[in-house]
């Protein structure tokens, strides 16, 4: 049971950690080099990056580290810090969820519903305009799925 117990934890641990590191790769890597391209490109290959996202393994971590966090919360209900620990884990995961729906992917899928040419007038504008409001977005994205990520790590520091 104990050995169980430890792989559930990991996977809540590296689930958090993919999405931590997922996000926080997007707003100090991603969208600043797509900022320094000419707008038609940024536009055109973040609504490709979209598309990849759909059909890639990020989905493995979002909807895979709630279940190891909640699988974690049933095998660990009696050790109640590292339930607790989990259990605020979970509400950071919540949060990033929230964000995620409610405003990053909005703006995602308006973005993914424009239908551009090349030397359009008017993209930098359209460009600055999401990026702006999605990376707003996205460093919350961040500091929720680092509090979702350190609270898991808690929670495994403190398993017995």
């Amino acid at each position: 049971m104990q050995s169980i117990k430890l792989t559930v934890l990991i996977a809540a641990l590296l689930g958090a950690g993919a999405l931590f590191g997922f996000y926080f790769t997007m707003s100090v890597s991603i969208m600043p080099g797509l900022d320094l391209t000419e707008p038609y490109a940024a536009i055109t290959a973040n609504q490709d990056i979209g598309r990849a996202n759909k059909q890639s393994l990020f989905f493995v971590a979002l909807m895979g580290t709630p279940v190891a966090i909640i699988a974690g919360v049933a095998l660990y209900w009696r050790a109640k810090s590292t339930r607790n620990w989990l259990l605020l884990g979970l509400l950071g995961w919540v949060g990033m969820l929230v964000v995620t729906l409610m405003l990053n992917v909005p703006l995602n899928q308006i973005l993914d519903g424009l239908n551009i040419t090349a030397g359009q007038d008017g993209l930098a504008d359209i460009w600055a305009a999401y990026a702006v409001d999605w990376q707003k977005w996205n460093w919350l994205r961040v500091l929720t799925s680092g509090l979702s990520l350190v609270f898991v790590a808690c929670a495994f520091r403190r398993a017995d």
